[in-house]
């Protein structure tokens, strides 16, 4: 008796193809979304170590007498009067200052002396945004666009740290009362830099060091600033500056 081999037919395989595309098209928005939070959670903790890692440098000048770390305006707010140390230093972009901070200048050499200790360059980088490679710090590397003009007088819910996907020209940085409870304005995402996250999500940490992952939707000013007044103080330009 001639046996007939068993197997799919094209139909039937078309058929699983089919259901198979179906069901992927049905998880990728689920998949996608975790992999944003989990991305964005990452970066953030980055963004909450650098922070930490700056503020306890602060804490210990203090104590000294010396002026804090974060980016200086020329006049007005505390800038040191010494050019050799980072306070008396004057940066047009955040990849400027961050060079500094970790002195990649004699960084992998014996005398390597960053300012902060408590973390690695790994802070400045992630989720699209690769590390350093040989040394070498470029604004491709640093995620990550900075306060200059931050003054202690400033409330904790004032940003220091957003991620470049987000147009910091709408961030509040004139002098006098802000209420920005009533500023609905959307912050613009992925305009000028696709990575981190694009259009989805950014990442703001806070004066007071916390660190928020804000998705596409809750982009606006008020939310950012947790429907908070704050102050800039008169004669202080507070400012983001660019990686």
């Amino acid at each position: 008796m001639k046996q007939t081999k068993e197997g799919f037919t094209l139909v039937e395989l078309l058929v699983v193809i089919g259901i198979l595309g179906v069901l992927m098209g049905a998880l990728f928005p689920a998949i996608s979304s975790a992999m944003l939070s989990a991305n964005a959670s990452a970066m953030s903790m980055r963004g909450r170590k650098l922070f930490e890692g700056i503020t306890q440098v602060n804490i210990d000048r203090e104590g000294k007498g010396r002026s804090s770390i974060w980016p200086h305006n020329d006049v007005n707010d505390g800038k040191s009067d010494d050019p050799d140390d980072i306070a008396g230093m004057s940066f047009g972009t955040s990849t400027e200052y961050f060079k500094e901070v970790f002195n990649m200048d004699k960084y992998g050499t014996e005398d390597w002396e960053p300012y902060v200790t408590s973390c690695d360059l790994s802070v400045l980088s992630g989720s699209g945004v690769p590390g350093v490679s040989s040394g070498s710090l470029t604004k491709n590397n640093v995620a990550w666009t900075v306060a200059k003009g931050l003054t202690s007088e400033m409330e904790e819910v004032v940003p220091v740290f957003i991620t470049r996907n987000a147009d910091k020209a709408a961030f509040p940085c004139a002098s006098g009362v802000n209420k920005t409870d009533s500023v609905k304005t959307k912050i613009t995402l992925g305009k000028t830099y696709a990575a981190p996250f694009g259009n989805k999500a950014f990442i703001v940490v806070h004066k007071g060091g916390s660190a928020d992952v804000i998705k596409s939707k809750d982009a606006k000013i008020y939310l950012v600033y947790n429907q908070q007044s704050f102050t800039v103080p008169e004669g202080v330009t507070l400012s983001y500056i660019e990686p």
